[in-house]
């Protein structure tokens, strides 16, 4: 394994030309808090090509990090802190400095330059040299490129944040902390990107950069969830967006949360799966029984999307039904906020 200095030359790597053009695009935008997990997980792994190097920074998420801490001591009141909610008068009597020790010899992590970092899962391989299209490069909801007056180039905050379900600093700590701001207000925001490939010019849809990173983060918890195991779920989302000419964040969201307001039935090569799960769903036959054996699933999506008068869409057929559309996220249309280019 080479002991390579951090950050990684990883242009030194060998590689194939459409996997350095992958390593630049994702440095490119990589987070303050991902950028102290490669540090960190790459003590961990040996990386001898960029191939290597990839296959790390598509699993990030398998190290935690630990932001702040230095050495023992802070690990130890990390520890007590955030995990085990340690009051200040218990503070004073806890022997931090062994606390963070026995921690680090436990679990192996390391310090890096802005932290401290376990690693939590053991990596597999993601990139195996032919999928280099399908990765995800951590795939964040949004991510935002903000500035402050000791950060004037900008740093990328991935979202969602997860501090609020966690209770330890994540992903908006972590930049507010390296911008030297206390509050999104005092921050600019420089560019914004969306996962959902439909939704556009996203810096300009919320008056506020609290606002569009409050719907960032609602919009990665919705895709964590995965409509609580509906099924073809991202199929459903995306065929809704694109019947209702789905341009704006807000509206996104409330979609998310109305899908059982539109009849579905995925592209024709689901059909059997789909088929055999509505037909046992609304219990018309049970796939294991005599009858069920010989069913036609893909049959019976057919003739749903003829009753249905279901309409041809990327991902399959759909319509809107009569169920009742609740706005929790939209309003109406009106002038659009603008919040990119602000002062500081």
């Amino acid at each position: 394994m080479n002991d390579y200095p951090y950050p990684y030359p990883w242009k030194k790597l060998p590689g194939t030309a459409a996997e350095m053009a992958f390593l630049g695009e994702r440095f490119a935008k990589m987070s303050i808090r991902e950028h102290l997990l490669l540090e960190g997980s790459s003590q961990f792994v040996s990386i001898e090509t960029a191939a290597d190097l990839i296959n790390l920074t598509e699993q990030l998420d398998s190290f935690t990090l630990y932001y702040g801490v230095k050495d023992d001591a802070t690990l130890g009141k990390y520890i007590a802190t955030y995990q085990h909610q340690a009051t200040p008068d218990q503070l004073l009597f806890i022997d931090l400095n062994q606390w963070g020790r026995d921690i680090r010899e436990k679990n192996g992590g390391v310090f890096v330059s802005g932290g401290y970092v376990e690693r939590h899962y053991a990596d597999h391989e993601v990139y195996t040299g032919k999928n280099l299209e399908q990765l995800t490069g951590e795939s964040a909801s949004v991510r935002i490129k903000v500035a402050s007056g000791i950060q004037s180039a900008g740093l990328w905050v991935r979202l969602p944040d997860y501090e609020i379900s966690t209770g330890e600093p994540d992903e908006l700590s972590v930049a507010m902390s390296e911008l030297g701001i206390t509050k999104w207000s005092r921050a600019v925001l420089l560019e914004a990107e969306c996962c959902l490939d439909n939704i556009t010019d996203i810096a300009n849809q919320y008056e506020s950069l609290e606002e569009l990173i409050r719907a960032g983060n609602n919009l990665g918890y919705v895709l964590a969830e995965q409509g609580q195991g509906m099924s073809f779920f991202h199929e459903r989302f995306q065929a809704a967006m694109e019947l209702e000419g789905c341009t704006r964040l807000d509206e996104a969201l409330d979609i998310s949360q109305n899908l059982d307001c539109y009849d579905f039935i995925p592209s024709e090569q689901h059909w059997e799966k789909f088929g055999r799960d509505l037909a046992q769903k609304r219990g018309l036959v049970h796939p294991s029984s005599p009858i069920g054996m010989y069913f036609d699933y893909a049959g019976y999506c057919k003739a749903e999307i003829e009753a249905l008068n279901l309409q041809p869409c990327e991902d399959g057929y759909i319509a809107r039904n009569e169920k009742g559309f609740i706005r929790e996220f939209s309003k109406e249309p009106q002038t659009q906020g603008q919040i990119l280019d602000h002062s500081l």
